[in-house]
């Protein structure tokens, strides 16, 4: 049974989680009105969006070694009042440049947020109920999506894009000031958390632990294990970038929808997101992560292969539901499972190159298939997200059930020691 300070704690980490992934996605709707008031064609004010990737990826690879060494709600209620202030300065920026260092600011708490919000969840929650924790994390992306942008855009309509970011600081800010780590914490020190250690030490102890995961690094490219979970999230992430960034050009040329009718078509396949989430996560601990996901990869697969046969605008709300329920079904076991692949005093830093491999292989992907979509039309774009979904789900044939006999060849890459203010959170099941 969850403590309330427990709850409490997770409660904050999807607020945190959500007012992240609102910053990233409400860029689409509002670029337009951003690109005109500073005096910019929309193609260079994405490279605010670049900007704001590239920042989050790089620090995310720094933050996440440092984490597991020093904690990550240190790192969380930093990355907090970094976006309450990046938020500040985007709502005073008069100038373009002005915007972009803002961006770039946020990324880094976009990084810093991304990297530890799955570690810390997955310290919080043993692996055998996590997956409906996780299944949470999974709602919040579609809920994001459906409810949090669109509030956003309507902010913006109607008092402008700085109003939307002064909301998003006074946010942050709260969020920060509630995420304090000696508040939150759910058991006494073990013997690992020095009360007494001095700043100082802290961040000995973080350089220490930077230094030698970047030397780690390459050892997840080597292991089995962790290989094989690198390729999953990047399979995972290839099918569904593909079809979502170029759905909505298949709905106007394909079936001459509206503006509003496009809006139904997303919301509806949000809702059923949001449900497949939940119960996949809840699921997949009756079940099994690595049966889950396998199934859920399939059932996704079948369900892109027939594109074909939807020919009206009444098949297209069939469509998108049954794909973005699929697609969500693995959410919650996907991030259970990959967080459970290293040892906890690694998860941060496994973490984090598992969101940079994910974001390269975003990018590969919306690359290919702008290709096919303008060579075959989307069609080719269902077949190859099908294709990566298949292979998603052959992985599993590969990857041992952690905490199985499959998967003993869990071990350490390095050996940190948790010293300095280590995460109050860490459980037992610690390999």
């Amino acid at each position: 049974m969850a403590t309330p300070n427990r709850l409490g704690l997770f409660v904050l980490l999807l607020g945190i989680f959500l007012l992240g992934l609102t910053d990233v996605q409400i860029i689409s709707p509002i670029l337009p009105k951003l690109a005109e008031d500073f005096s910019v064609t929309p193609a260079v004010m994405g490279t605010a969006v670049s900007t704001y990737a590239i920042a989050a990826a790089l620090w995310a690879l720094v933050v996440g070694p440092m984490s597991d060494r020093i904690g990550r709600l240190i790192f969380l209620r930093a990355a907090a009042f970094v976006f309450a202030g990046a938020a500040v300065i985007s709502y005073f920026a008069a100038s373009f440049e002005h915007y972009v260092f803002a961006r770039l600011l946020a990324g880094l708490a976009g990084g810093a947020i991304s990297a530890c919000v799955i570690a810390q969840i997955a310290d919080l929650f043993d692996y055998t109920r996590r997956g409906r924790a996780m299944g949470w994390l999974g709602a919040i992306y579609f809920i994001a999506a459906v409810i949090a942008v669109p509030l956003g855009a309507w902010i913006t309509a109607a008092w402008g894009w700085r109003t939307l970011y002064l909301l998003l600081a006074a946010l942050a800010l709260l969020l920060g000031i509630f995420m304090r780590p000696s508040r939150l914490a759910t058991a006494k020190n073990d013997g690992r958390n020095d009360s007494t250690t001095t700043p100082v030490r802290n961040l000995s102890f973080a350089k220490e632990a930077l230094r030698q995961q970047l030397q780690n690094y390459p050892g997840y490219l080597i292991r089995k294990t962790t290989l094989l979970g690198l390729l999953l999230a990047m399979t995972v992430s290839a099918a569904v970038a593909g079809v979502v960034t170029y759905l909505g050009v298949w709905l106007t040329t394909a079936f001459g929808m509206s503006i509003a009718t496009i809006g139904a078509v997303f919301m509806l396949t949000g809702a059923a997101s949001v449900m497949g989430a939940l119960g996949g996560g809840w699921l997949s601990d009756r079940l099994g992560k690595r049966r889950m996901i396998a199934l859920s990869s399939m059932i996704l697969a079948i369900v892109l292969f027939m594109v074909k046969i939807v020919q009206t605008q009444t098949s297209v709300f069939f469509f998108c539901a049954a794909g973005g329920l699929a697609m969500a079904l693995r959410e919650g076991p996907f991030q259970a499972l990959i967080s459970e692949l290293v040892p906890a005093s690694e998860r941060g830093a496994y973490i984090a190159l598992r969101n940079a491999a994910s974001q390269l292989a975003i990018a590969a992907a919306v690359a290919i298939c702008g290709v096919l979509f303008e060579r075959f039309g989307f069609v080719a774009v269902a077949y190859f997200a099908a294709g990566c979904s298949l292979i998603a789900g052959s992985l599993m044939m590969w990857i041992g059930e952690p905490g199985g006999a499959s998967n003993q060849n869990k071990t350490k890459v390095s050996q940190p020691k948790n010293d300095g203010i280590t995460n109050p959170f860490i459980r037992s099941n610690e390999a």
